[in-house]
């Protein structure tokens, strides 16, 4: 049997034999000219969830600029990454054409060929194991994208529940905790507020377009407070700065709730009027002083009492978090605890403060609350496939603010047959070997499977491992996206690339599902009436009837400080401090907390790490530490470190700053060489969510032997 070829081995052999660019410098498609008239269009960037406005110049099929667009809401604004769109389409690396696993090689084929592999699988799989063995997946470029409930309907059709999107570890538990507390997501009113948290997040590196408005806060009349393991660039201009260790976020919020109450500083008739369980609330927060939040917390009382008043008396204010405090075993009641911090403070639905995503409607009593609304498809609509998705008894309300498989008990499935085997995984755009916890045990999973399908613009880690690989078009390809700024495409598909929707549909055609896809293009097929689809009753709750007319859009009418739909599925009615389980195992094997996965601005999450453009500002992943962790250990900024912790071990380069929390190690994620995730564990996930806790696990840090 021939070896296992490598990424780079594959990334230079394969697009040879499949028809691709050359090995020229992926730089070079940057300065070449092309011959014909030049053509300008403007669209929305889909690089990353910020949809910022652009305007692209092609001239013969190629891509030659792209520029930000001073009309759109970001007004002229664009990143580093959509500047690098010319080397994303045309880059050397790009898949032109299928891919098809022969022992351990991936050999070209031809898209009949790719298809008729997978109808023949897709047979096989459902014959052994049944429907639901098949799981289909998409990534971050789909989050908010179209192909979502297209993945939906095909998965119903073939009679599998198995549908999981990133959200099964990024921005779900943010979004649930917010609506288990206002009936609504709510987002930080930056432009109107007097004082804004940023917590657990970096919006200048995340959220660029917007960073602006943050830095606006430092304007007099204004306050910024920052809380974060790390003290940022943002921090630095902080008019306050909490720096707090690695998984007590949740203890913090509830020392800033206990401070607020304790000093009468909350609004007490916006309180009385909208919101329910204020004397719940106080019992819970009623240990949480300041001296003792301090103690567990690290960040010093006075500071803690700081925040508090500053938050309390200069409003509006608003919070605004990231994956920071999601990412952590009480991830979703750290976010209702700062929900319930807004709420008292009276900010909660107000301009400057947490403005709903979906407020009241007139209908609302007639209908289900906003953010459990069952699911719709065109007809004919496919029957609700029999089994469970993954989660659905593990993490229920994940399950009902979802209604998605939790795609991070694959593993599981796969492995352990738990709740029943998993055997075949389509993605579309997703890189779980990246960008999963686990990379070791997530590595045994998808080697197990009868059919790995990976549909992707390149040679992902994940797609190395996969049976067929099918090119997919980047957002500016293809005739149509289902985006109407995109009623015209850029440049032409590179190769034989398809847009993701067409693959799924002439999959979907390809394996005796065409009843269920009978449209030629995606315009059609957004254009068809809608009809419910996968509904869940049991799991679809209503506003309750009461003397007041509801203020808020949840089943009480009001803000629930005290939650009865959590109460019901078995948890804390309140945000409650208990102790995780990563700080109980922290001792001499392990002393130091762990926190992977914060963004750099040069990549996003494990997209663009072949980009030169990119790799030029971010070579390699490295292990940041306090310069006390270093001495330790005797290493100095620069050397090799090896960091260890219970699910395994990685050799990285030291990078050592003081602006770091002295307990902490912080290592960001997506790369394949220097995978994070070869370091996290899927021990103690939120309960709720279902997310991995990966920025708070233990680890050590060990010199690396001598070389002789």
């Amino acid at each position: 049997m021939s070896r296992r070829r490598s990424r780079r081995e594959l990334l230079t052999a394969v697009p040879a034999a499949a028809g691709l660019a050359g090995a020229a410098a992926a730089g070079a498609v940057l300065l070449r000219s092309s011959k014909g008239e030049a053509k300008t269009l403007s669209g929305t960037c889909r690089l990353c969830v910020m949809q910022c406005g652009l305007i692209a110049t092609s001239r013969a099929g190629r891509l030659e600029r792209v520029e930000g667009d001073p009309k759109s809401l970001t007004r002229g604004f664009i990143c580093q990454h959509a500047y690098a769109l010319p080397e994303i389409v045309h880059h050397r690396a790009r898949l032109k054409t299928p891919l098809i696993r022969e022992g351990e090689t991936l050999r070209p084929a031809s898209w009949e060929q790719a298809y008729e592999y997978i109808r023949g699988a897709l047979e096989k799989l459902a014959a052994e194991h049944g429907p639901q063995s098949l799981v289909l997946g998409t990534g971050w470029p789909f989050v908010r994208h179209p192909l979502v409930p297209w993945l939906q309907r095909f998965g119903a059709a073939f009679g599998t529940p198995n549908v999981y999107t990133v959200a099964s570890l990024c921005e779900a538990s943010g979004r649930m905790g917010r609506a288990l507390t206002a009936g609504s997501n709510f987002w930080p009113d930056v432009r109107l507020a007097k004082t804004l948290i940023v917590w657990g997040a970096n919006p200048p590196v995340a959220a660029p377009p917007f960073s602006q408005a943050v830095h606006g806060m430092r304007r007099p009349g204004h306050e910024l407070i920052v809380v974060d393991v790390r003290r940022t660039d943002l921090a630095n201009q902080a008019n306050l700065f909490l720096q707090v260790r690695p998984g007590t976020d949740l203890a913090l919020a509830l020392g800033l709730i206990h401070v607020v109450l304790e000093e009468s500083l909350e609004d007490k008739s916006f309180v009385e009027a909208n919101c329910i369980g204020l004397d719940a609330l106080k019992e819970v927060v009623r240990e949480h002083r300041p001296g003792s939040v301090s103690e567990l917390t690290s960040v010093p009382s006075e500071k803690i009492v700081e925040a508090a008043r500053r938050f309390a008396r200069q409003g509006p204010g608003c919070i605004w978090d990231g994956l920071g405090i999601e990412h952590h075993e009480h991830g979703v009641q750290t976010v209702r605890a700062l929900a319930a911090l807004q709420s008292i403070c009276g900010y909660v639905g107000k301009e400057g403060g947490g403005v709903l995503h979906e407020p009241l409607r007139t209908d609302f009593l007639e209908r289900p609350l906003p953010t459990h609304r069952a699911l719709l498809t065109p007809k004919p609509v496919p029957p609700t496939p029999k089994a469970a998705p993954l989660g659905r008894d593990a993490h229920p309300l994940y399950h009902v603010f979802n209604r998605q498989a939790q795609g991070n008990l694959l593993p599981r499935a796969v492995l352990d047959d738990q709740p029943y085997p998993v055997r075949g995984l389509m993605l579309f755009g997703s890189n779980p070997l990246v960008t999963s916890p686990n990379s070791v045990r997530m590595r045994k999973a998808l080697e197990r499977l009868s059919l790995l399908v990976v549909a992707d613009p390149v040679l992902s880690a994940t797609a190395e491992l996969a049976h067929v690989v099918l090119p997919a078009c980047t957002f500016v390809e293809g005739e149509e996206h289902g985006d109407a700024s995109f009623r015209e495409r850029f440049v032409p598909p590179q190769g034989q690339a398809k847009p993701d929707w067409q693959i799924l549909f002439e999959i979907a055609r390809s394996s005796g599902l065409g009843d269920y896809f009978p449209w030629k293009t995606l315009a059609e097929a957004h254009q068809a009436p809608l009809f419910p689809f996968l509904e869940d009753e049991e799991r679809t709750f209503r506003p309750k009837r009461g003397a007041e007319p509801p203020r808020f859009p949840t089943e009480s009418g009001k803000i629930e400080l005290v939650s009865g739909l959590m109460q019901r599925f078995g948890y804390d009615a309140v945000p409650t401090w208990r102790t995780p389980k990563a700080l109980s195992k922290l001792g001499a094997d392990f002393p130091l907390l762990l926190v992977t996965g914060p963004r750099t601005r040069a990549f996003i999450n494990s997209q663009f790490h072949h980009l030169d453009a990119l790799t030029l500002v971010e070579r390699e992943p490295y292990a940041e530490v306090h310069p006390s962790v270093a001495q330790k250990i005797g290493l100095s900024d620069g050397e090799r470190v090896r960091v260890v912790t219970p699910a395994g071990d990685l050799e990285l380069r030291l990078r050592v700053s003081d602006r770091m929390h002295p307990e902490a190690v912080v290592i960001p994620s997506g790369w394949s060489r220097g995978n994070a995730n070869f370091l996290t564990d899927f021990e103690g996930p939120d309960p709720i969510s279902g997310f991995p806790a990966l920025r708070s696990q233990v680890c050590r840090l060990e010199r690396l032997p001598a070389v002789t």
